[in-house]
């Protein structure tokens, strides 16, 4: 999902001095820690990069997607729109699920110059349950095989929305909830697979407590790193979300699942970048570590098509393989308890209760 970001806020004073210690503690990791100097730091972040491009799991599956319809939230850019490219090239009809239609129809533009299927573009603001429901509206009469709940945003300046939500948990989290409610019956009627990008940000939440449950998700708190430690919270729920919905679904033949598709190099990385604390050494980090969109979408392609998935419901998958999240993701009481405040948050209506 694209997003426009706005200035990065202050820290608040009482984090200055920590985050001054923090730089400090940084620097002279970078600079006096071997290797000892810039250009060994270069060197090796350009060795790590050759050998992350030379390792990186592809998707080996040569199913044909054709006469299946797939929906991509925000699927404009990165990793949503490289997986749009590839499901296209096998035949798929894709809809590219977007909040900027215009840049939507550039990325359909740029798949049909190499697809064979079907590119349709429509508006969706994952972050507006109004949107949600309005774009499900257009699809209550069509099959849906694939449902990428893909769209989300990271370390933005914290904002409620006009429905009282809070706008991280609102995009990552709350709008794919709805989405998924209201596509149900398209997607029973395909026996179809439901995918949630999550992160491995979900593995920093260590408690309960940092969930914010009490409050709504809303995180009314102050303190340093809070916008990245929502975002890890949303994560979270992704995969908790996933984990339950599959339970709910047994006997359908709809599958859920959640994909960590490792660190990518896309917009959602704009904000961190900004920031004057730690920007510089997110974008070394990037620059060194980070898959390319392409690379970065070969999990998420691998979990929508493998033949070998068929049915395969309720687990966690990296590298185009299945993986362990966290304790805390695996907790089927904390599960339901999300569930059923995202129901309330959502306003869930009886006749969107699909599930």
């Amino acid at each position: 999902m694209d997003e426009e970001f706005p200035p990065s806020s202050p820290p608040t004073e009482d984090g200055t001095t920590n985050y001054l210690l923090l730089l400090v503690r940084l620097v002279l990791t970078f600079f006096f820690i071997p290797p000892t100097n810039v250009i060994g730091w270069v060197t090796l972040g350009v060795t790590v990069r050759i050998y992350n491009r030379l390792t990186c799991p592809h998707c080996r599956s040569k199913v044909s997607m054709k006469g299946k319809t797939v929906i991509i939230t925000g699927a404009n850019k990165g990793i949503g729109l490289e997986t749009a490219r590839d499901l296209a090239r096998r035949g798929a009809n894709v809809i590219l699920a977007c909040r900027n239609v215009i840049s939507g129809n550039m990325a359909r533009d740029d798949i049909l110059s190499t697809a064979t299927g079907k590119v349709e573009v429509h508006e969706i603001d994952v972050s507006s349950m109004a949107s949600v429901r309005k774009f499900a509206k257009n699809f209550q009469n069509r099959k849906v095989d694939v449902l990428i709940n893909n769209a989300g945003v990271a370390d933005i300046p914290q904002e409620i929305t006009d429905e009282g939500l809070e706008l991280t948990v609102a995009t990552n989290h709350l709008g794919h909830f709805l989405l998924t409610h209201l596509l149900m019956p398209n997607l029973k009627e395909a026996s179809g697979r439901i995918l949630h990008l999550t992160s491995i940000g979900h593995t920093w939440v260590k408690n309960v407590k940092e969930l914010d449950l009490e409050n709504d998700m809303k995180f009314q708190y102050n303190r340093p790193l809070k916008t990245l430690e929502i975002y890890a919270a949303t994560k979270l729920f992704n995969v908790l979300f996933s984990n339950e919905l599959c339970r709910k679904l047994q006997g359908t033949g709809v599958t859920s699942n959640s994909v960590h598709p490792g660190v990518v190099d896309t917009d959602i990385f704009i904000p961190m970048n900004s920031r004057v604390w730690y920007g510089f050494f997110i974008k070394l980090f990037v620059s060194a570590y980070a898959k390319s969109p392409a690379e970065g979408a070969q999990t998420t392609i691998h979990v929508a098509v493998s033949e070998d998935l068929k049915g395969v419901s309720g687990k966690y998958f990296q590298d185009c393989k299945e993986a362990t999240p966290s304790a805390l993701a695996l907790d089927e009481g904390l599960a339901k308890k999300v569930w059923e405040m995202s129901e309330r948050l959502v306003q869930l209506q009886p006749q969107e209760r699909t599930i």
